[in-house]
């Protein structure tokens, strides 16, 4: 074999091997699987602090202080998505819709200004 050939050869192997190993890891994300259009949002007056985790996400995110309405989407595959909001004022409420349609609304804060919302998607 030829030097030329054989860089050609491992080449190819090593673009097939990162190409397999991406769709693994992409399975879970709703490419080669289900996906849904996921939304989440928080309405109310005033600011609030806001933490969420869109399924497929390694660690939550968090919104300080920000000011009301609030929204974040993104297309995901399965697992948990989570909004949870603290600081909130009476009349604030959290809602995730899935392609369009609500799954979950919580409209009372408790007496330290938290209410959270959650939906778990599955095949």
């Amino acid at each position: 074999m030829k030097f030329p050939t054989f860089r050609t050869y491992a080449a190819s192997l090593l673009t097939a091997g990162s190409l397999a190993a991406a769709a693994v890891s992409l399975t879970g994300c709703g490419v080669f699987g289900h996906s849904w259009d996921v939304k989440m949002e928080v309405t109310g007056p005033g600011s609030a602090d806001v933490g969420y985790s869109f399924s497929g996400d390694n660690s939550p995110r968090t919104t300080f202080a920000g000011k009301l309405p609030w929204n974040k989407a993104q297309n995901v595959g399965f697992g948990f998505n989570n909004l949870a909001v603290t600081s909130a004022q009476p009349g604030t409420v959290c809602r995730i819709y899935v392609d369009g349609k609500l799954k979950d609304e919580q409209k009372k804060p408790d007496a330290k200004g938290t209410l959270s919302c959650s939906v778990h998607l599955k095949d």
